[in-house]
């Protein structure tokens, strides 16, 4: 059962880490987090101890895609390493859901068949994003992963 989600703000924030294009159902997000992490040292001014994030945006529904970047926080894009891409993450109000390796995509699924056509909010277009912090343990497939969606009130 998926729980109601909390509502936060977040002022703009920095990242660095590698991007693809991919299907999600298509099992290459795992993949990249395997090539990513030893690489996570190597980002620099890194802003959160023991964080993480898995960035989303431009899906497109035709061709069932998306960019996903795996990715740490950072406090400047002036030295981005070989092979990686930065980006800002602009200020928004996000839906915050809880969900677990076990359960992501039944969270995912619920939000938008689900809570977001039911609510009073619509999706920001804007990058959405998984945040790991020190409660997520990757062989534990039921530890802490949060989905924050960046939404706004639906207007009347």
């Amino acid at each position: 059962m998926v729980q109601e989600p909390r509502l936060v703000q977040r002022e703009a924030f920095l990242v660095i880490g590698t991007k693809i294009t991919t299907n999600p159902m298509a099992g290459e997000i795992p993949s990249l987090w395997q090539k990513f992490g030893p690489r996570m040292a190597d980002v620099p001014n890194t802003a959160e101890t023991r964080v993480s994030y898995g960035v989303m945006e431009n899906f497109d529904p035709q061709k069932g895609t998306l960019e996903y970047m795996a990715a740490v926080p950072t406090t400047s894009l002036s030295r981005v390493p070989d092979g990686m891409v930065g980006a800002e993450i602009p200020p928004n109000t996000y839906a915050v859901f809880a969900a677990s390796l076990s359960n992501i995509s039944d969270v995912f699924c619920h939000i938008y068949e689900t809570w977001l056509p039911a609510s009073s909010y619509e999706h920001v277009k804007a990058p959405y994003f998984e945040r790991y912090d020190d409660r997520f343990d990757p062989a534990d497939t039921s530890s802490l992963i949060e989905i924050f969606i960046p939404v706004k009130a639906r207007s009347a």
